[in-house]
């Protein structure tokens, strides 16, 4: 689903993440991003750009969004191009 915020609303940070993190997301939802919803909770979702992935909740009433979780973003590697593993 696509997600996208007003430029009124506000972006909470409870646990104090760098400002260039907010200000990432800020710039992410902005112009709108793809997002996955949480199956086990209503109005958090999972969104993602090339270096990293935000786990966010968006306020029904407000709008608001607040930012949970930040972590970086790694590409899994692939054992059949890893060459010969040992175990």
């Amino acid at each position: 689903m696509l997600l996208q915020i007003k430029e009124s609303s506000r972006i909470e940070n409870p646990r104090e993440y760098a400002a260039h993190a907010v200000e990432d997301l800020r710039g992410i939802l902005a112009v709108g991003s793809e997002a996955q919803r949480d199956p086990h909770r209503e109005n958090f979702y999972v969104l993602e750009n090339n270096t990293d992935t935000y786990y966010i909740h968006v306020s029904p009433i407000s709008g608001n969004v607040t930012l949970l979780a930040k972590w970086s973003s790694q590409q899994r590697p692939c054992y059949a191009e890893a060459g010969s593993l040992v175990a």
